[in-house]
């Protein structure tokens, strides 16, 4: 099996958003926009837009039973996310197009096979796994709403919306709320696709810094090739301009990533405070609730977890791409710069040039939340274990001022001894 490079997975991906009805996002006219198709996605982000309205409708003004109110209150405050969400992509297609092409071009020649592999393999199982867990929690929701129809005689709900009324059992009724679990179902479609647009640019991003090491680290071998080939001063001046074009891909990566955080910067942010928020929230429940039955603590959950899922996908990615870029220094500094003679030609010395890369590579590639929290492996378990961060924080208060004691004492101790 062929592994995929950058290119077809992309385009695989796009794709996939092409036909949630999100639009087309890859930079050639692959998925053709017909008339037709972008009548189809007014249609349908009318029907979100429809939905959601009359879901904060109902958190602001229903009268409903407590779970259903909760829920009401929940998903009002997660869809609107996930709508702003939707419309920040929409407002930057045309950028984000040109990102794709950007990153599809840069370093195509030198691409490496088991970097593409780990690369597809990472994309592939977490995309995947992050659709699966998302249609275990909604179909939780559905499975749930039906017992309760079926053994308490209460409205099929999953979707909590001021229209139909509660109490409204008339078949129009019915039929009104499964289409919005059905919208509910489409819709996340094109949040997935939103969802996972960052994402997978990260990935992207992550391996070309990793491909760049790698680079880097051949200019070792090839060097000791080339001396023997065609002499050392050929090899020296071939090894020159192979670490001036690894500087000039190490700038247009350094671009590319600004570019990253600057579309997708918000959409990032969004999805930490939905994720963490929600999360919270879903977990308040269960500890005031802590005999669900067995459909009810599965669709909590299932919908924790996948949550949670997307938290992970974003801040470990954004830490691996701050890892993979931290790795370029040394990369560079074995490159076999210490193998040229620099008495020959002042000018032309590599030292220089390693020296300038070594320092433009050292400095933090981080991508921040609102441009305060830090996007990394740290942020995640910070907000995975907020208590248990806090009680290690608590105890590291408590040592201290123990020891602050601890020396006071002794000061007096000293002073007051003759």
């Amino acid at each position: 099996m062929p592994v995929r490079d950058t290119r077809c997975l992309l385009r695989s991906f796009c794709k996939f958003v092409f036909y949630s009805g999100a639009g087309n996002f890859y930079y050639d006219e692959t998925y053709n926009e017909s008339i037709a198709y972008r009548l189809y996605t007014i249609a349908s982000y009318s029907v979100y837009v429809t939905m959601i309205l009359l879901e904060n409708i109902a958190a602001i003004f229903g009268n409903f039973p407590e779970v259903e109110k909760n829920s009401a209150v929940m998903f009002a405050a997660i869809h609107n996310i996930v709508l702003a969400k939707m419309f920040l992509l929409q407002y930057h297609k045309r950028s984000i197009k040109k990102l794709n092409f950007e990153i599809v071009a840069i370093m195509e020649n030198i691409n490496n096979e088991r970097v593409m592999k780990a690369q597809y393999t990472r994309v592939k199982y977490g995309i995947s796994f992050y659709a699966v867990s998302v249609y275990l929690a909604l179909g939780a929701y559905g499975i749930e709403s039906l017992r309760k129809v079926i053994s308490e005689g209460a409205p099929f709900y999953t979707v909590v919306t001021y229209l139909p009324q509660y109490d409204d059992t008339s078949t129009t009724a019915d039929i009104v709320r499964s289409f919005f679990y059905f919208t509910w179902l489409y819709m996340m479609l094109p949040m997935m696709s939103t969802d996972c647009m960052p994402i997978i640019h990260l990935i992207l991003l992550a391996h070309k810094f990793k491909t760049l090491c790698l680079y880097f680290e051949g200019l070792r071998t090839n060097l000791d090739k080339q001396i023997i080939l065609v002499g050392r001063n050929n090899a020296e001046d071939m090894l020159r301009r192979s670490f001036i074009e690894g500087i000039i891909m190490h700038q247009k990566l350094i671009f590319l990533a600004q570019e990253i955080h600057r579309l997708f910067g918000i959409i990032m942010s969004l999805q930490v405070c939905e994720s963490s928020a929600v999360a919270v929230l879903l977990l308040l429940r269960l500890a005031l609730s802590p005999h669900l039955d067995f459909t009810n603590a599965f669709m909590t959950y299932s919908f924790v977890g996948s949550l949670f899922f997307l938290l992970a996908l974003n801040l470990w990615n954004a830490g691996e791409l701050t890892y993979q870029a931290s790795l370029l220094s040394n990369a560079m500094f074995y490159c076999g710069w210490h193998l040229h003679d620099a008495r020959k030609d002042t000018n032309n010395d590599i030292r220089k040039l390693v020296l300038i890369g070594c320092a433009q590579a050292q400095k933090p590639l981080i991508l921040k939340a609102f441009g305060v929290q830090d996007l990394s492996y740290a942020t995640f378990v910070s907000l995975r274990m907020p208590t248990d961060y806090k009680r290690k924080t608590d105890r590291g208060m408590a040592g201290r001022e123990i020891y602050d004691l601890a020396a006071e004492e002794v000061t007096l101790r000293q002073k007051n001894s003759p």
